[in-house]
This record gives structure tokens, C-alpha cells and sequence, in this order.
């Protein structure tokens, strides 16, 4: 993770989760209450401040001292007390983009209740409020909103953005979290300009949300985008070493800017991503995976449907189809949302997959659609090793996302994961590029191989 760049945050450079200063193992069966305090307060000033508040007005009132009781005391567990005694609670402040602010108490034991009511907390060891609901999501971004829940027996924490889709908490796979890792994710997106604040009074100039001011989502950073072509062109240099190819020159570009406007690409990650990256006279980049021809760039399944759904689109990008491969899908069977999924057949490979909707704009998200199903051999699993199912679509993906919501697998992740395989000798390369056929990919449904295509960096 990347050093402090704002000021603000030199004080708990000690605290961030780096490699230089790694989880404290005395923690690992307790809350580091002193490292997570100093994390959260230091977003609420650093939110507080940039939305030009005056340091001298915040009232630096713990949540303990503002709701705590005796019944509260029996119910958390006492690091967690201790927690809620040493951090700011500052009503009516954004605490940040994905968490409007830390609980009231009956939002906090709320999950307990709901557990018990619907039965979906029977087999768990313990108390009812061994789950609680630390901070809570926002209202402009989910209907129904649940929260950060935090886990007091093990000390872990999960976003579970909204009651509409209530965790298995009997799931030992669900990709719990130390506090402090979500609360430094937090300070890198900031750090990483991929969440921001402003000030109060142009926050909504700036395309943001009622309900989260100060704080604005960008849908990619140039970081993001300068990731994505380094790694593209290793990937290819790659293909083309092995392949015993020699570069004499440098090739034009992917895409030329006319032909993106002519497929109707909106200027954006895919349109500056298109237009930057390297060509390369290998044909295939992936097993059965290949380079579009630019007639191929210009048609793309999706460019009617914000047109024909405007309502249900707005604020949208469509999935754009990156690479192709054999074979179509219906786009509902790809697992695109609504209104994306109406379409009865799309061609199969790499889009990228910006929006699950306007207020949660990742526009370096992809999803690889195969023309096969994996799942079958109940190997094949998901970035957050969940098992497939008998999908088309699955294969890369994030079922859960511990730290934001509805964050599709980042592009830079998968080309990483296709580098690998290539220089590790996975994947055969001959003159056209990486060999093999779209067969090749059910090699992630079998016991020896799933785990090469498991994706590092998916998640942020």
C-alpha cells in the first residue's frame, strides 16, 4: 500500500497496514483498539476538515459517552467498549463514501434481531449479538442499509451493505477482515485519489450525491489506468518473447479515437485505456481469448440499450467488449444487470463491466464471459474463492467485497493473473500468440489448476 501522500494522514503513518507495518499478531484474537482509533478519527478530520468545517467547532465527544449504558456494557464485548469510548462520534457528518457514520444502538444490535427473527442465526455458536453493525451504509447509496458488521467473538469485520442480502454468517469463506486493514483500505482510497472530500458547498457541482457530502467516488484514477496499460504491455511483450517475435517498430495503438466514437464509446477508462494501449501483430492474448479487429470494435452488443432504457440507465456506461472469443451467451446468462441483461445473445470475452449502477461507478471493473460453463468439477472459484456453480460468468468475479460495495474484479487483476500463467509456462505460446483454444479454460474447474487463475489486487 502506498505511503501517506496527504498530511493529514503523517501522524498514523505507524498505524496504516503497510509492509513496513504489518498487523500486530498480539491482535489476532482481539480488537487493536488503539490502532483502529487512531484511523478513524483520523478519516472523520480528515472528511470534517476538507469539507471546510472549522477544527474548532467539532465536538470531540466519543460514541460511548454519547450512547453508552449498562445494557450495552453486558452486550459488547470490552475492547469493543474501549473502541467506542476512544473514537469520535460527530452526528450528521459522512464518515466516508461507503459508511455514512458509526451506528445508534439500536441500528448496531439491529442485525441480532434479524437473525434471530428469520431463524438465519440458528447453528451459531453464542450470544445473539455476537454480530453487530458497527458503522452504517448509506441511504443514497442502498435501500434498506445495514453496514459494517463486526464479529465479537472472533474480532473480524465484513461490508454487508444492505438487509436486502443478508450474509450466511455460518460461512466459513465469507472474507472477514481485521478492522484496521478495512479502516487503512480506507485512508489508501483516499491517498489513491479513488474517494475524495470537498467542500460542502460544491460538493453536488461535482456530480455528488445528496447524503454523502463531502465525499466524492471517481469511477477510475489515472493510477488505475497507468496500471492497467504497464501490466497490458508486459503481457504482450511477453506473448511475443516467447513467441519469437521480433518488434521492429511501434505498432499503431488498439483503437483510433474514431472508430471509438463511431462504436458510440463514451470518453471514459475504456474510451483513454482503447486509444493509449499497444497493438501487436500476435493474434491470440489468452487461450481462445484474441484482439479485436477495429470493424469488431466498432460493433458492440450494448450500445442501443442506454438509448432504449434512458430512465434505467442514467448516470451509465455500457459494458464494452474488450476481447473476443468464440461463441455467444444470452447476456442474461453473462450475468449483466438490468437493463444490460435483455439482450437474448452476446458475444463471448472480456468487457469491461463499469457500473452495477450509478451511484457505485468502477469503471476499471471487468467480467470475462466464456462460451463454457465452469463448475461442474467443483473446482473452479470466484477472486474471493467461492465456489462456481455451473457459470459463464463467475470466473474472476467478487461475490462479496469486504471493503466497498459492488466492486467487479479490476482489469489489472485478471492481466496480471494472464501474465502469470504465460510466463510460468501455464499457457503455451505459438506464432498467433497464447495456444491452446477456449478449452484451456476448463482447466479452472480441476483440482491440479484452479488455483492459477485466481487473481491478485480484485478487490480495490
Amino acid at each position: 500500500m502506498a505511503a501517506a501522500a496527504n498530511p493529514l494522514f503523517a501522524p498514523i503513518a505507524k498505524h496504516r497496514i503497510t509492509a513496513s507495518t504489518p498487523l500486530n499478531d498480539k491482535y489476532e484474537n482481539d480488537l487493536d483498539v488503539d490502532r483502529c482509533a487512531a484511523l478513524h478519527n483520523t478519516l472523520m478530520l480528515y472528511g470534517w476538515i476538507c469539507s471546510g468545517q472549522k477544527l474548532p467547532a467539532l465536538k470531540k465527544q466519543s460514541w460511548w459517552s454519547r450512547h453508552g449504558s449498562q445494557s450495552l456494557q453486558q452486550i459488547l464485548k470490552p475492547s469493543l467498549v474501549k473502541y467506542l469510548s476512544k473514537i469520535f462520534d460527530v452526528p450528521d457528518h459522512c464518515f466516508f463514501y461507503h459508511l455514512r457514520g458509526l451506528t445508534k444502538p439500536g441500528e448496531m444490535l439491529q442485525l441480532g434481531d434479524v437473525l434471530e427473527d428469520r431463524e438465519l442465526g440458528r447453528g451459531l455458536e453464542g450470544e445473539k449479538y455476537r454480530f453487530v453493525v458497527l458503522y452504517a451504509t448509506p441511504k443514497a447509496l442502498v435501500s434498506h442499509p445495514a453496514g459494517l458488521v463486526y464479529d465479537q467473538f472472533t474480532h473480524r469485520a465484513i461490508l454487508m451493505p444492505t438487509y436486502h442480502h443478508i450474509f450466511n454468517f455460518k460461512d466459513a469463506g465469507l472474507p472477514w477482515q481485521r478492522l484496521e486493514v478495512i479502516l487503512s483500505a480506507y485512508v489508501d482510497m483516499i491517498d489513491a485519489e479513488k474517494v475524495m472530500a470537498i467542500k460542502a458547498d460544491i460538493h453536488a457541482e461535482y456530480g455528488g450525491l445528496p447524503g454523502l457530502t463531502p465525499w466524492l467516488a471517481q469511477s477510475y484514477t489515472q493510477s488505475d489506468l497507468n496500471s492497467c496499460l504497464e501490466t497490458w504491455k508486459k503481457l504482450v511483450h511477453a506473448i511475443e518473447k516467447k513467441a519469437n517475435m521480433v518488434r521492429t517498430t511501434d505498432l499503431a495503438r488498439l483503437c483510433s479515437r474514431t472508430a471509438l466514437d463511431v462504436a458510440g464509446v463514451p470518453k471514459g477508462f475504456a474510451y483513454d485505456l482503447l486509444i493509449q494501449a499497444e497493438s501487436s501483430e500476435i493474434w491470440f492474448i489468452a487461450p481462445g481469448i484474441r484482439l479485436p479487429k477495429v470493424e469488431e470494435f466498432i460493433y458492440q452488443p450494448f450500445r442501443d440499450i442506454c438509448t432504449a432504457y434512458p430512465k434505467e440507465t442514467a448516470g451509465m456506461k455500457m459494458p464494452f467488449l474488450f476481447l473476443r472469443c468464440p461463441g455467444e451467451v444470452s447476456a442474461k446468462e453473462a450475468k449483466f444487470r438490468y437493463p444490460f441483461s435483455t439482450l437474448s445473445s452476446v458475444p463471448c470475452g472480456l468487457y469491461l463491466d463499469a457500473f452495477p449502477n450509478a451511484q457505485n461507478p468502477f469503471e476499471d471493473a471487468c467480467r470475462l464471459v466464456l462460451p463454457i460453463q465452469l463448475g461442474a468439477n467443483r473446482y473452479a472459484r470466484t477472486s474471493d474463492f467461492k465456489a462456481i456453480r455451473k457459470s459463464y460468468a463467475d470466473l474472476y468475479q467478487v461475490e462479496i467485497n469486504p471493503f466497498v460495495m459492488r466492486h467487479g474484479p479490476k482489469l489489472v487483476g485478471v492481466l496480471e493473473n494472464w501474465l502469470d500463467n504465460v510466463e510460468n509456462g501455464h499457457w503455451s505460446v505459438n506464432e498467433k500468440g497464447v495456444e491452446g483454444g477456449i478449452g484451456m479454460w476448463r482447466k479452472a474447474d480441476t483440482r491440479e489448476d484452479w488455483w492459477r487463475y485466481q487473481g491478485k489486487h480484485m478487490y480495490l
